[in-house]
Order: C-alpha cells, then structure tokens, then sequence
C-alpha cells in the first residue's frame, strides 16, 4: 500500500458515517494521483515516496481534510432543529400531562395519609415524570441524530427558507404529498414504544401506595410479550416506512403497497391478540391481592379493565382496517389516474 492509499484511508477514518463515503475516498484518491502526476511532469522526477511526502503535506493533515467534508458536524443540523424542537415540545407535553394526571389519581384513591406520606408520594410522581420526560428526550435526540445523518437536511425547509410563489394560492392540495412533521412524529412515539415495552415494561402497569412506599401491579402477562416480538416488527417495518416518505417526501405505489401490508400484518397480530389468552395482568384476583381494594371493588374494576382492553384492541382492528381499505382504494384511483 502507497502513501496515497494509506493517507486516503487516514481521511476516511476521521470522515462521519454518511452515504458516500467510498465515493469521498475514491475522489480523494483520483485527486492526489492526478496532482501527483502533473507535479512529476512539471519537475521531471519520478513519483517516489519523496514526493509523495511533499504533496501529502502540503495537502494536510487527515482530519482536517475530513473535516472539509462535514463543515457542519452537528448532532442535530441547524435546518432540522426547528423540527426537533417541535417535537420534542409535543411528545414532552403530552407525557408530562398524561403522567400528571395518572399521579393525581393514584395520590385520590389512596386512603387518607399524613403530611410526611403526602409529600413523599407527590415527591415520587414529580421524579417519575421527569424520569419519563429525559427517557423521552433522549429517545427523541436518537431518533432526530439517525435522520441527521440519513436524511439529506435540504427535506427540512422552514418557511424563511422557503421561496414563496404567489402562484401556489391557485394550486390544489397535493394528495399525495406528505406533511414532513408527520412521518417525523411517528417515527418519535414508534420509537418511543419500542424503548418502552422491550426495555422497560416495569414502567406499565397499576401504582399503589402502601405505607411509606410504591409498589405496582404489572398491566401484562406473559402472553403479551409472547407476541411482542412481532409486534416490533410490525413498529419496525412502520419506522422504515416512515423513513421512506421522509426520502421521498409523497407516496406512490411501493410506499402505498408497504403500508397496506403493514396493516394486513398489524390487524392479524391483533387478531391474534384479541382471540388469544389476556394480555392484561390487571384481574380481580390481582387487584384484590393487592390489598387497597375490597372484594366487591376488585371484581368490578377488574372486569371493566379486562373488557375495556379487549374492546381496545377491538376498536384498533377495525380502524387498522377501515385504514387499510383506504390505503387500497387510494393506491387502485391514483394506479388507474396514472394509466389515464
């Protein structure tokens, strides 16, 4: 291996994880051969390591090379930062809000507590919602990191940047155009589901406060996480097809035939789900267990927990398939107004 080769190979060490890098290097390459080649032709010497020395040097150091590839080595670009801001202030709202309010109605349901115990098991909902909110955060900075660096920055436009065309007044909404913030919010909660059920499912289930301390009743079985490990590739396949439309930026027929078989795929797990053995932890016998409910209490609420969630998933089926037949008739009149 020459210098050249191995003075390429240094930059491309030090270049970030972009598509192209191989086409960096090989331009690189070409260039200080091509350079070396006039430089041999002007001096008359021959291409030796002397030489080669020279021009290496006076090209420069490695990282600086690689870094006039990536003059903007951010996290998160400047042009996507906007959108991350936007987002993040929606996903940490409603997760602040929801948590908030499941901590109010814990702290009501608990039997009247002294002063010390009060203020311990406010102190114990504020941390876990801020636990909730920075796990977010961090999901969020992840998720907004990958598409930095996957995603040309030129998709994320704001409106200054934008050059505005009165003639667009005239235009008609673009069917098939996709709002950029959407694929982007759902690749945030897709994301956010995964780090939650696979990493930490302790996080759902039922608080109770006994005493001086917080225990929980688990909100799923076994016969749940059975099935989650389709159920993630059912919210990877969704990501990808988020990603898509971020490249694309409009649908058409693959994106449009993918995402129909997500949901044919979806509804089956649902069915699956729903026809199977419970997927809620939370039965009369458990609420009963758990000492805060009486008999009478724990069979009501624990038969309007089970019946409630199978009416859920109920529920997700038939909009997953009122979807899905959208998305076919879409894809058959946009198939037929192309053949026209």
């Amino acid at each position: 291996m020459n210098l050249i080769d191995r003075y390429v190979r240094e930059v491309g060490k030090h270049l970030p994880f972009v598509r192209g890098r191989k086409d960096i290097e090989k331009e690189l390459r070409s260039t200080l051969e091509d350079m070396l080649e006039d430089r041999t032709q002007k001096t008359g010497r021959t291409a030796d390591e002397a030489i080669e020395l020279e021009l290496l040097k006076e090209y420069g150091e490695p990282g600086k090379v690689a870094a006039t590839y990536n003059p903007q080595p951010y996290l998160i670009g400047p042009r996507m930062f906007p959108f991350f801001l936007m987002v993040l202030k929606i996903v940490t709202t409603v997760i602040a809000i929801v948590l908030l309010v499941l901590t109010g109605v814990k702290i009501s349901t608990m039997s009247p507590m002294a002063g010390a115990q009060l203020a311990k098991a406010i102190g114990d909902g504020l941390l876990g919602i801020i636990s909730a909110v920075i796990a977010a955060f961090g999901n969020i900075v992840l998720v907004f990191a990958i598409l930095e660096r996957f995603v040309p920055a030129a998709e994320f436009k704001t409106d200054e940047e934008k050059e505005w065309d009165p003639a667009s007044l005239k235009k008609e909404p673009e069917p098939d155009e996709v709002k950029i913030w959407e694929p982007v919010l759902a690749i945030v909660f897709t994301f956010i589901a995964l780090s939650i059920f696979n990493y930490n499912p302790q996080w759902i289930g039922i608080y109770t406060f006994s005493g001086d301390k917080w225990s929980i009743i688990p909100a799923l079985t076994e016969a749940f996480f059975r099935w989650l490990p389709w159920i993630n590739i059912g919210w990877i396949a969704e990501i990808a097809l988020n990603g898509i439309l971020l490249r694309t930026g409009r649908w058409n027929m693959p994106t449009r035939v993918f995402s129909i078989g997500i949901k044919i795929f979806q509804i089956i797990i649902g069915f699956f789900l729903l026809t199977g053995p419970s997927i809620l932890a939370v039965t009369p016998k458990s609420l009963l267990a758990s000492g805060i409910f009486d008999a009478n209490a724990a069979q009501t609420l624990g038969t309007m927990a089970q019946t409630g969630v199978r009416a859920l998933i109920g529920l997700i089926i038939f909009v997953t398939v009122i979807d899905a037949i959208k998305a076919v008739y879409k894809l058959i009149t946009r198939s037929s107004s192309a053949r026209a």
